[in-house]
């Protein structure tokens, strides 16, 4: 019980300074650094995103979007859509098997020192997923009955690191690990899809003030 409020009270101190007011300069690869003082108030972002893992053992990758705010330039609320572009081919008792994945939901986390030109923060997303497998080839935008179809929620814990490239683009690269819950299937198992993954990619908005 002293462990659990001890954490709940450094999580309580982290927030209350990432809220406080403060006076900082923003610095960026290209541009001079802007002083701005941040005041509570939210700031939109979009961004583009590449999630690279191993499936099945074998490396793909999801191609996604985020949009979200940003609070005080410490506290993020996003939502995303991530889905696989293209068919990723497997071999499931020993037959060749096509499939797609597509995901989406909710993320929250922290980040500090956001005017800083490099820096870290802390992403949880939960969302929901589904896989549909065939063995031909599968169409992206066509819906239709398949051999393996499969559905459930997926959580990811992510640690990343910001690059501020202007006031108004970022390049984010962070490490999560991927948590896939689903009813029982005999051909896939959450070992197959469960793995780590390096996600990288570009968020747009108005990062710094004048």
């Amino acid at each position: 019980m002293n462990t659990r409020k001890a954490y709940i009270t450094v999580i309580i101190v982290f927030i209350a300074q990432a809220l406080c007011a403060q006076q900082s300069n923003y610095k960026s690869l290209f541009g001079n650094d802007k002083t701005k003082t941040i005041v509570p108030d939210l700031k939109f972002y979009g961004g583009l995103q590449h999630l690279h893992q191993d499936f099945f053992n074998n490396a793909f990758s999801f191609q996604g979007v985020e949009a979200g705010i940003l609070l005080k330039n410490s506290i993020i609320v996003s939502i995303y859509g991530s889905a696989f572009v293209s068919n990723l081919e497997v071999e499931i008792v020993d037959n060749p098997t096509y499939m797609l994945i597509n995901q989406g939901g909710f993320s929250g986390g922290m980040i500090r020192n956001n005017s800083h030109l490099l820096h870290t923060g802390f992403l949880l997303s939960a969302g929901y997923f589904s896989l549909a497998g065939d063995r031909n080839k599968l169409p992206l935008f066509r819906i239709a009955e398949h051999e393996i179809a499969i559905s459930g929620l997926v959580l990811s814990p992510q640690v990343f690191a910001e690059l501020n490239a202007s006031s108004w683009m970022k390049f984010k690269i962070g490490l999560a690990y991927n948590f896939y819950n689903f009813a029982s299937c005999a051909m896939i198992a959450k070992s197959d899809l469960e793995n780590f993954s390096i996600n990288f990619g570009f968020l747009f908005g108005k990062f710094s003030k004048n």
